[in-house]
């Protein structure tokens, strides 16, 4: 009953981010509400969503395991979610256009992580997914964390039509140079990485990784191993 509860709380999850935040049902809320108005609505939401699937899957029963996780699961882990940090701050800590609300930044230069994908955030995400997902082995577990994998993945590509559709030409120029798929737009000389834009989000992104790691137990109430 417990698992049932938290698939349900993962498809309304599904349901607000890639059912609404990305998909015409958005424009048409944005004209009823008011950009604010929608933005507001929608943040609460996704709050409602997310607290409703955390709190199903801290309740989940002992479930199922498809795979028993090992150390070697455990380091893949480390590695994984490590690298999903320094994503994660670089991807705020760069010049991001496809940010909420930095649209005007198309015809910038893509620089930093934007060089590896136009989606580090979302990478991140699944990065982070994988990790965790590598490191559980339960099914609980995997429905928990694949389901902000889904959301990420598709997020992307809904997010590059959406954007094709309101930004047209600035658009067209920035995804000529840049790649959904990490490393896409590097193995293809469309943009070269320079690691002067990469060593001050790397080094945040570990920090900030380490006190996550060290904290998680107080964090999630789950120890690491």
């Amino acid at each position: 009953m417990v698992l049932s509860r938290l698939v349900f709380a993962s498809v309304l999850f599904l349901i607000s981010h890639l059912g609404i935040s990305s998909t015409s049902f958005r424009q048409m809320l944005i004209e009823r509400l008011g950009r604010n108005g929608y933005l507001a609505a929608y943040s609460i939401v996704a709050v409602l969503a997310l607290g409703f699937m955390i709190l199903s899957y801290a309740d989940r029963p002992v479930s199922r395991y498809l795979w028993l996780p090992s150390p070697a699961h455990w380091w893949s882990t480390y590695v994984l979610v490590g690298l999903s940090f320094v994503l994660a701050v670089g991807a705020f800590s760069t010049k991001n256009p496809t940010s909420l609300g930095k649209e005007g930044e198309l015809e910038t230069e893509p620089r930093g992580v934007i060089c590896i994908t136009r989606h580090p955030f979302q990478w991140a995400v699944v990065l982070w997914v994988v990790g965790h997902m590598t490191s559980n082995g339960d099914v609980a577990s995997l429905i928990f964390f694949g389901t902000f994998g889904l959301v990420s993945i598709f997020g992307t590509y809904l997010m590059d039509m959406r954007m094709a559709g309101e930004q047209d030409r600035a658009w067209a120029v920035f995804a000529a140079r840049t790649s959904n798929i990490p490393f896409g737009a590097i193995a293809t000389g469309r943009v070269a990485l320079r690691w002067n834009d990469l060593w001050l989000p790397t080094l945040l992104g570990l920090a900030v990784y380490v006190a996550v790691f060290v904290g998680h137990g107080w964090i999630t109430g789950v120890g690491l191993h």
